[in-house]
């Protein structure tokens, strides 16, 4: 019941988000808004004192700064994507496909030391060195592409197709008809890197699925499983558990898998 609470809770609040309202924002800057003006009240005569500098303010408040942590080293989108770059790099593949997961983190980390080629519906606006963009529907033919790559991933990716968030076609059938293509792209002996939200399956429509964590060995019927990671949402990763270990009914978790072609 807690789980389900938390998933309502969940879908009211990306809604008001979308919508341009941010209760969990402005209840967590709040805080910060007696030390922003106690601060600022003592800058001003600081700046008003100061012999040197007597320069003009303007008012751009940050109201949390100050309570973070230097950084952050948290979140499963944080943990998965160093996780399977560290797999690919100690795999040091010739040449590596993804499909429409992050530029900004997982691709950001194989760009490092591994050119790398994506195929995302939607353009990159930037040219990047050493990546190769090309526009495509996952869910469409990759013909073309058969076993055409020793390394493949798509992370955080799969849950979305056929939704129409990214403006990809709607099918309720998108995401099996997107990892088989996927699945296809890998060549003989090649390794596959896939994550979704795994749980109680369901759709959340249109922002993702959830996918029972046995989905994809039932899909993928040409690979073995080499290893599997659960990431929580806001938790550390667990290492040493297989997908039928899961507890279908938590909500919040993420499965990382890496599968190698037989054949």
């Amino acid at each position: 019941a807690g789980a389900l609470i938390t998933s309502k809770s969940r879908r009211v609040l990306n809604f008001l988000r979308q919508i341009g309202i941010d209760p969990i924002n402005f209840a967590s800057s709040a805080p910060g808004l007696r030390k922003f003006v106690s601060d600022l009240s003592t800058f001003k005569n600081l700046n008003r004192k100061s012999a040197t500098y007597k320069l003009p303010i303007t008012l751009s408040p940050v109201l949390k700064d100050y309570r973070d942590s230097a950084g952050s080293a948290k979140g499963h989108y944080f943990w998965q994507d160093l996780i399977c770059a560290r797999w690919i790099f100690e795999r040091s593949p010739q040449s590596h496909f993804d499909v429409a997961s992050r530029v900004d983190g997982f691709i950001a980390h194989l760009l490092s030391f591994r050119e790398v080629t994506i195929l995302d519906i939607r353009p990159l606006e930037v040219e990047i060195p050493n990546l190769t963009v090309t526009l495509g529907d996952a869910q469409g033919d990759l013909s073309h592409l058969k076993g055409k790559f020793p390394s493949v991933s798509s992370l955080h990716s799969i849950e979305h197709f056929g939704l129409g968030r990214y403006g990809d076609t709607l099918d309720s059938d998108g995401h099996e008809k997107g990892l088989r293509n996927i699945a296809g792209c890998v060549a003989s002996g090649g390794t596959l890197y896939v994550s979704f939200p795994i749980g109680s399956a369901g759709v959340e429509f249109n922002a993702q699925r959830i996918i029972n964590p046995l989905w994809a060995e039932k899909i993928l019927t040409d690979f073995s499983l080499e290893e599997f990671v659960l990431i929580p949402w806001k938790d550390q990763p667990v290492y040493g558990l297989k997908p039928t270990d899961v507890d279908t009914a938590v909500w919040g978790q993420a499965g990382l898998y890496r599968f190698k072609r037989n054949n």
